[in-house]
């Protein structure tokens, strides 16, 4: 990846709180507990969903950047969505949270040297994985996911037009 094509994905990386705050914002209150089928995310979900994983992915990052080749731990995101009840947790707080991460976490790849995004952890079940590598995948999970809301929304309104 070139330096200038790193520098628009940190762009686009760092505009992440504002995409998620707004298409939150854009689902209907009886929506946001709206879950499209058996096993599947709610809105609510979803955003405590990315919440938690930019926690991990904000330690992840840190530790390349800390203890280049260290192996990070893997968790079980669907297990975390059933037993850590997003719902009762405010989804302010949840959209703050990513926020914060987020931005503390663009600010710190910001500064880094052309030498350090080539620094790397290694995930047990993905291998090793740079920083470079690791801005592309975080940058795309959020896109990925505003999809997934863009769609229960969708079925949401199908289901209440009945």
């Amino acid at each position: 990846m070139t330096p200038d094509s790193r520098a628009e994905l940190l762009i686009s990386y760092a505009r992440g709180p504002m995409l998620l705050k707004e298409a939150v914002t854009a689902c209907p209150e009886e929506a946001l507990d709206f879950k499209p089928g058996p096993g599947k995310w709610s809105v609510r979900d979803i955003a405590w969903h990315l919440a938690e994983s930019e926690l991990h992915g904000y330690c992840r990052a840190r530790f390349a950047m800390a203890e280049p080749g260290v192996t990070i731990l893997a968790y079980d995101q669907d297990r975390w969505a059933a037993t850590l009840n997003p719902e009762a947790h405010p989804l302010a707080e949840a959209l703050d949270l990513f926020r914060l991460t987020r931005e503390l976490m663009a600010r710190q790849l910001r500064s880094l040297g052309e030498e350090a995004w080539r620094q790397s952890f290694r995930h047990p079940e993905r291998g090793e994985i740079t920083l470079e590598r690791w801005l592309e995948i975080y940058e795309g999970h959020l896109r990925t996911h505003l999809a997934q809301i863009q769609r229960t929304v969708e079925g949401w309104k199908s289901v209440a037009a009945i």
